[in-house]
């Protein structure tokens, strides 16, 4: 896609549908490009994180009485580049810098969103959410870690590297080895999820590797399965859709995958709507199952059909690659999603009934 002079601009390729349309918010405070960007469990917060070595806290819901500017939502797809920063500022919280010595590459929540977990270069921080302080620092990787992940009580905290190992810590000790390393990968691991369903009890680690292939770890049966996507499938992120039933597999070349956990069977393929191919980008799954959000490298935020594969929306608002993408997790605020991007801007869109409260 040619860059294009307009700040925000939506394609609705399908009208009627309840999808984002209007940037709704600025999350601000970064200082550099913002490489992660999530929602906690419950939706009433989110985390950003990036290059300038912290992670922030804000309440995408309501307004920073410190910034009174206005903004029309109905002019937002008109907007010309400079009215981005006539964008609603969303409340700040809280910053954690704590124990972040270099970029910031990656974040997770414990479910009670008082455990904050992140990568900063080779080390993993936990840090308490309400105190600021750096709880424990866990080291042993060798490369640097491009993704981490936390049990919903947040008593275990996994990290995946560029050196191609997944390292399992115990997140209540101060113990600096880790429970286990699994060195199953052939190369670089770029993403790590927990499945923790209190209903089947089932516990899975499942993890991405550039060497095409997606790991699933059964830590009740204490197994390991394999979806091999093929070598030139560069695996660089995962999610899940509600029921965890099908894993969404973004690759560097631009392919996003769907394919069913139990059997590893290929369900289908999205290609051609996002640009890819230098940056690690991820994607997410509506809470309602019938969208597929994705980052580009062209800056813009690419929504998919889950079941046609056809491109439904297109968001442009970043002027550079917006690699990290996060759905609200609640089924009432299906129309909202956040992007960060290296052009140092993170964004709440929304369908445009979503309005900030003073």
């Amino acid at each position: 896609m040619e860059a294009t002079g307009k700040v925000f601009e939506c394609s609705n390729i399908e009208c009627g549908r309840n999808l984002p349309s209007v940037a709704s918010a600025r999350l601000v405070g970064h200082e550099g490009p913002i490489r992660t960007v999530k929602f906690t469990a419950d939706g009433k917060y989110c985390l950003t994180a990036g290059h300038d070595r912290t992670v922030r806290l804000f309440n995408p819901m309501r307004r920073d009485p410190a910034h009174s500017a206005s903004f029309n939502h109905e002019m937002a797809n008109l907007s010309n580049k400079r009215e981005i920063s006539s964008l609603p500022h969303a409340l700040p919280i809280q910053s954690y810098e704590d124990g972040h010595n270099y970029p910031v590459s990656a974040i997770d929540i414990d479910y009670s969103s008082t455990t904050l977990v992140s990568a900063s270069d080779k080390n993993v921080i936990v840090t308490d959410v309400i105190t600021r302080k750096m709880k424990r620092r866990f080291q042993g990787h060798t490369g640097r870690v491009n993704s981490v992940s936390c049990s919903k009580d947040g008593s275990v905290v996994i990290s995946a590297s560029y050196d191609g190992s997944v390292r399992i810590w115990d997140g209540r000790s101060f113990s600096s080895t880790p429970i286990q390393v699994l060195s199953d990968a052939k190369d670089s691991v770029s993403c790590v999820k927990i499945i923790d369903d209190d209903v089947s009890g089932s516990k899975e680690i499942v993890t991405a590797s550039i060497d095409g292939k997606m790991r699933t770890y059964d830590l009740r049966r204490g197994v390991m399965s394999e979806d091999d996507l093929g070598e030139q499938m560069s695996l660089t992120n995962i999610a899940f859709t509600s029921d965890a039933r099908c894993s969404v597999i973004s690759c560097l070349n631009g392919a996003i995958h769907i394919t069913e956990r139990s059997s590893g069977s290929l369900l289908n393929t999205m290609y051609g709507g996002h640009k890819a191919g230098r940056y690690s980008l991820n994607c997410d799954v509506s809470p309602d199952d019938n969208s597929i959000i994705s980052g580009s490298e062209d800056g813009s935020i690419v929504i998919y059909d889950f079941m046609s594969k056809r491109v439904v929306q297109r968001l442009i608002g970043h002027d550079r690659a917006t690699c990290s993408v996060a759905c609200h997790p609640s089924l009432d605020h299906s129309s909202v999603i956040l992007s960060g991007s290296y052009d140092g801007e993170a964004i709440v869109w929304s369908n445009g009934s979503y309005e900030l409260l003073d």
